[in-house]
């Protein structure tokens, strides 16, 4: 265990010499006088271990430490303390078994520290001696220190403990956390505020984009709907062209076959034709001939008729078909027009190839003459080529030199130029990345200060709220001071009258007693008393304290007649159970006389007579005072004491026979019945002060309710002024940064315009020096060519050079030859194509539309004659009906055989009619049946070509379902497509996405910024919750060591309790204890003798919060204490020694008995001294 072994104090305050301490393991005191300087070594000790604050060490500065000196001793030339610490068990990291340190001051206030002879500093020191729990306890309780404990506030007390565990780090880390949390919450609201803003942008392009993807699958659904229908009527119109294919060929093989049998009726009818004629021939006259030709002619015009109607018939259906085919013919007339255009600009485009391929051919073929003139002029003037090339190399070399001296200036110009550049578009995008911070500020500013306005409404109406509710609290605390006041004021009288009641009770029993036997025998009740004795005599003043000490009591006694009397009083008593009673009855006490006088110098005589009494009351006297003399002086009382005589002094000092003496000072006794008050005052009182305890304890709760009130106003006004001392910070940043964007702006803006000048003129520079350089070089290359023509000219490997360049020329001239041969080809081709092909076609299809045409008309012509024709076959079938009824009435007579052949041709004629008839119609229907199918033809490919357009190939295969849908919301999908038209934003799905990132990024931001907020949130309760737990455990502590020590010193009960249970932190903490025999009291109720114990106690109590120190110095604890406690108290801190060295200043002596080692100081012209020795030495010597 670490041990102080020894202290050394050399021009250390009072210790002007070098002084040595040396400490025991156990308890060590020292005693001495006040001023001695005994706390200077407690000083000391603090000074040796590191103490650098000059109010702990009592003094104003450091200087103030050397001793002044004096008559004896000069003034220190400096300060030092050395100590040595046992440090066996290695607490203290230095490796040996005594650490000693030294620390000096010198009189500039300079201090140096040694340990072990090395230099360290004040850090590593205190570092080192806290490992060894040496330093930052409370291991050192000064002077003074139990009466402020006793004296501070509860709310002083708890911030102690606060202290000592350690609770100012939760509040740190909450204060921390609150200032995260406004952090958080201000991020929130400006980051909500924006979020709202592009939550709203989003809402609308969201919209504008959901139309738009509506209006596209509206319309790809409509155009299904469509292709739905197209491939429902295409396959309609397919299955109609199948059917009506196949009703074309059954019609096509009914028509044949009803053309075989017109060709049988048609030879039948002719058969008999021929019977009929022979008949006629052979049987019927002139007439009959006529009849007979009538019939032929009859026969003949309705099979013309019947034939004239189906021409008629074929040649409407021709005109339909016609019609048709010349609709067809003009389509595809439209078609080859469009056909031959195109090739026409192919035609053209290949021409112009052609054109171009021809012109380059061309272009080659006289550069190869060019060329191969410069061969034949390079053979021929050689030497007269190399002179010129001489003079022309000279002339080149001295514009190149000028040529590169323009190129550095152009170089260095446009390096200058691409740097202004970079640094104009740099500032540029500066400037824009500033002008879009500028208004991001301006509006975050605009939001902050809206903000800030919200926040200082808040404030004030909370500041007002706070100055009502102090005012409430003034006056309630005024009330409750007030009543306070009263209340403990009545308590006290009400203790005060209990007290006296009680003293009453137990001193004025007996004066109780005498007043009922008076009242007794006032009434009647008992005869024979006579009263008090007092009141029966009289003594002189002078004897008066001489004859009430010598009486002792019993001048109160009551004088009666007889033992009669006496027995009746003592049953009164006893029945009434009052008191106790002096009786003297007279009847036995007549016989007693006064004892003689004896001879011894300085004796007066009895008392009995030199007191004032009738002759009845005389007995009495005597019985009392008749054997007791007044001596004039103690040694006169003391001679007739041992003499066997009862003696007292005027002063009151009685000498009993033998060694019985009742001296000191005398005082007249009290009427104490004069002060106790009654039982109903009391009660009255005592009722009082309850009710108005009640009404002060609402009174309280309503304060305390206020408080609470005020606490949460004033956290609530300091999160408002916090919130606008951020937004104010905030505000001011804010502007800052904006003064300071706009000054960067502008200052961009300066730059951009000074570059943009410097541009400008580096430009004009360049733009003049290219155009110097630009002469130059045209000079140059034009010098070049010369030179090079004629340093070709004069080397022969130029003549080379030209053959190789011709012969390359050459090559070009074949291959552009072929390219020209190859769209010769194409050329012809195509027009070959088109005189053969699209020409013909043309005229082709012109021709057969002109054709068709033609044919219309004359198919309409031949219609308009058939009708005509058919209208005279009509009329003259008329006339010969008529002729031939002439004729059969004529020949009736051969009426029936002529019936029978009229019949037969008859019904073979209508047969035939019939016949005739029904193939008009087919023919018809046929002719219905191709312009149909021609008609659904046109239409199966319309509906192909339009499916084309709306993307398929082909008709779709369909279900039911989809066909009945595609009926049902076709109609109700095109209006909801012509209503979304009208609100169509086309840029709404390109907008929307970024929009959509910002969005989603700023809800991921809002939801990490709640989850700080919640995360600080639960850091905070679990902070609290720590706080509450660590402070919980600690009181608990604090309780039990309070309770033990307290105890231990008093016997009583003592236990630390919170003023307010279910907020630790907003209340105090009273210390309550329970002397022995007395009732709990808070510690500011006590005396100050009882505060100091309970003070001392909570100390050690406190102690025990802190880590265990392996020793603790007591300056003068007991100070206030009586013998008794501290007794006690000495008897614990030896106990305690057996676990930690004590070192104790005191100047009482049960402190000092309990001393394993005792020390004493005593200051002799202003300089300590220290004597030791064994505290067994000083006990003994003590007793004796």
């Amino acid at each position: 265990m670490v041990l102080i072994k020894r202290l050394e104090l050399s021009g250390f305050k009072t210790f002007a010499r070098k002084t040595v301490l040396t400490f025991d393991k156990g308890l060590n005191v020292i005693v001495g006088p006040n001023g001695s300087g005994k706390s200077n070594i407690v000083d000391a000790i603090q000074f040796v271990l590191g103490e650098r604050s000059t109010r702990s060490l009592r003094v104003k500065s450091f200087p103030d430490l050397l001793f002044s000196g004096n008559s004896d001793y000069q003034k220190a030339r400096k300060a030092t303390v050395t100590i040595h610490i046992d440090n066996v068990d290695r607490k203290i990291p230095i490796d040996s078994d005594d650490v000693v340190i030294t620390r000096s001051v010198s009189p500039d206030g300079s201090s140096t520290l040694k340990v072990n002879g090395m230099k360290y500093s004040w850090n590593v020191l205190v570092d080192m001696l806290s490992m060894a729990s040496l330093t930052g306890g409370m291991n050192i309780v000064f002077q003074g220190t139990t009466i402020r404990i006793a004296e501070s506030p509860p709310e002083e007390r708890r911030k102690a403990v606060e202290q000592i565990i350690g609770i100012a780090e939760y509040d740190r880390k909450r204060k921390e956390a609150e200032v995260e949390l406004r952090e958080a919450e201000v991020n929130i609201k400006v980051a909500r505020g924006k979020y709202e803003e592009v939550k709203l942008r989003v809402t609308e392009l969201e919209t504008g984009r959901n139309i738009v993807l509506s209006y596209n699958y509206l319309s790809d659904l409509i155009n299904r709907f469509k292709a739905v229908r197209l491939s429902v009527k295409a396959k309609s119109l397919f299955e109609n062209l199948e059917e009506v294919q196949s009703a074309i060929e059954n019609m096509a093989s009914q028509i044949g076959e009803l053309e075989g049998r017109r060709s049988q009726l048609e030879a039948e009818r002719r058969r008999v034709q021929d019977e009929y004629g022979e008949y006629a021939r052979e049987v019927v006259d002139k007439g009959g001939d006529r009849l007979v030709h009538l019939q032929a002619q009859l026969g003949n015009l309705n099979a013309v008729l019947a034939v004239r109607k189906s021409t008629l018939s074929s040649i409407r259906s021709s005109i339909r078909n016609l019609e048709a085919r010349r609709d067809e013919k003009r389509a595809q007339l439209e078609r080859l027009k469009t056909q031959a255009s195109e090739a026409k600009k192919e035609l053209r485009r290949l021409v112009r190839e052609k054109e171009e391929l021809e012109a380059y051919l061309s272009e080659r073929q006289k550069k190869i003459e060019r060329i191969k003139e410069k061969i034949s002029d390079i053979r021929l003037n050689l030497d007269t080529n190399a002179s010129a090339l001489r003079e022309l190399e000279k002339k080149i070399k001295g514009l190149e030199s000028e040529r590169g001296r323009l190129y550095l200036k152009i170089r260095g110009e446009k390096e200058r130029e691409n740097s202004i550049i970079s640094q104009i578009a740099s500032i540029e995008d500066k400037r824009k990345s500033l002008e879009e911070i500028f208004s991001n500020l301006a509006q975050r500013l605009e939001k902050l200060r809206e903000f800030r306005r919200k926040e200082e409404k808040s404030l004030e109406e909370t500041v007002n709220a706070i100055e009502r509710v102090k005012e409430q609290m003034a006056r309630a605390e005024d009330e409750i001071r007030r009543a306070e006041a009263v209340v403990k004021k009545a308590k006290l009288n009400v203790t005060a009258f209990k007290s006296k009641k009680d003293l009453a009770e137990r001193v004025l029993s007996e004066e109780k007693a005498l007043s009922l036997i008076e009242s007794l025998a006032s009434m009647g009740a008992l005869r024979g008393v006579h009263g008090r004795l007092r009141k029966r005599i009289r003594i002189p003043p002078r004897y008066r304290q001489a004859v009430e000490a010598a009486a002792e009591g019993w001048l109160q006694a009551l004088v009666v007649e007889n033992l009669d009397v006496v027995k009746k009083c003592a049953e009164s008593l006893k029945r009434t159970k009052i008191g106790r009673i002096k009786i003297i009855p007279l009847s036995e006490a007549r016989n007693i006389k006064p004892v003689s006088k004896p001879k011894i110098e300085g004796l007066a005589g009895s008392l009995a007579s030199l007191v004032d009494a009738s002759s009845k009351f005389k007995p009495a006297l005597n019985f009392i005072l008749g054997d007791t003399f007044l001596a004039s002086t103690a040694e006169a009382a003391l001679k007739a004491s041992k003499a066997g005589f009862r003696a007292v002094t005027l002063e009151g000092e009685v000498f009993e026979p033998g060694p019985r003496l009742t001296v000191g000072f005398y005082r007249e006794p009290i009427d104490l019945s004069e002060v106790v008050p009654s039982d109903k005052t009391i009660d009255a009182v005592g009722e009082t002060v309850v009710t108005f305890e009640k009404l002060l304890e609402r009174r309280r709760a309503d304060l305390e309710r206020l408080r609470k009130e005020l606490v949460r106003l004033e956290s609530e006004r300091v999160r408002h002024e916090d919130s606008l001392k951020f937004f104010d910070a905030e505000e001011e940043t804010m502007k800052n940064n904006l003064s300071r964007n706009r000054r960067l702006i502008s200052e961009a803006n300066r730059k951009i315009e000074s570059l943009n000048r410097r541009l400008e003129k580096s430009r004009a520079f360049i733009n003049e020096v290219e155009g110097g350089r630009a002469a130059l070089e045209a000079e140059l290359s034009k010098l070049r060519s010369e030179a090079e023509r004629l340093r070709a000219k004069v080397r022969p490997e130029y003549v080379t050079g030209l053959e190789s360049e011709k012969a390359q020329l050459e090559a070009e001239v074949v291959e552009f030859s072929k390219r020209l041969s190859e769209v010769d080809n194409r050329l012809r081709s195509l027009q070959d194509t088109f005189e053969t092909v699209f020409t013909p076609n043309l005229v082709t299809v012109r021709k057969e539309l002109t054709g068709l045409e033609r044919e219309l008309k004359r198919q309409l012509k031949l219609e308009e004659d058939t009708l005509a024709e058919i209208s005279g076959i009509d009329s003259s079938i008329k006339q010969l009906i008529a002729e031939r009824d002439k004729l059969t009435e004529l020949m009736a007579s051969r009426r029936e055989e002529y019936k029978r052949f009229g019949d037969t041709l008859k019904k073979i004629d209508e047969d035939y009619g019939r016949l005739l008839e029904e193939i008009r119609k087919m023919e018809g229907k046929l002719s219905e049946l191709k312009e149909r199918r021609l008609r659904l033809q046109i239409e199966y490919e319309e509906c192909l070509k339009e499916l084309k357009e709306l993307g398929f190939e082909r008709p779709l295969k369909l279900s039911t379902v989809e066909v009945k849908l595609s009926d049902m919301l076709m109609g109700r999908l095109e209006e909801e497509r012509e209503r979304l038209y009208s609100q169509l934003n086309m840029n709404a799905p390109a907008l929307y996405e970024p929009q959509k990132r910002d969005y989603k990024g700023l809800s991921a931001k809002i939801n990490k910024l709640e989850e700080e907020k919640s995360e600080i949130l639960r850091f905070i309760e679990a902070v609290e919750r720590e706080k509450k737990e660590a402070f919980y455990a600690a009181l608990e502590k604090l309780n039990q060591r309070f309770a033990e020590t307290f105890n231990a010193i008093t016997g009583g009960r003592g236990w630390v309790q919170l003023q307010n249970p279910e907020d630790p932190f907003s209340g105090g903490l009273d210390l309550i204890v329970e002397f022995p025999g007395k009732p709990p009291m808070p510690v500011t109720a006590l005396s100050g003798g009882e505060k100091s114990v309970v003070a001392v106690c909570y100390i050690f109590a406190l102690q025990s919060l802190t880590r265990t120190s392996p020793f603790y110095i007591f300056d003068e604890v007991d100070a206030h204490l009586d013998p008794v406690n501290t007794g006690r108290l000495a008897e614990l801190l030896a106990r305690e020694s057996k676990r930690a060295q004590m070192i104790v200043i005191s100047f009482k002596e049960p402190m000092a008995s309990k001393a394993d080692r005792l020390f004493g100081v005593y200051a002799r012209n202003g300089v300590s001294y220290v004597h030791t020795l064994p505290a067994k030495v000083a006990e003994v010597s003590k007793v004796s």
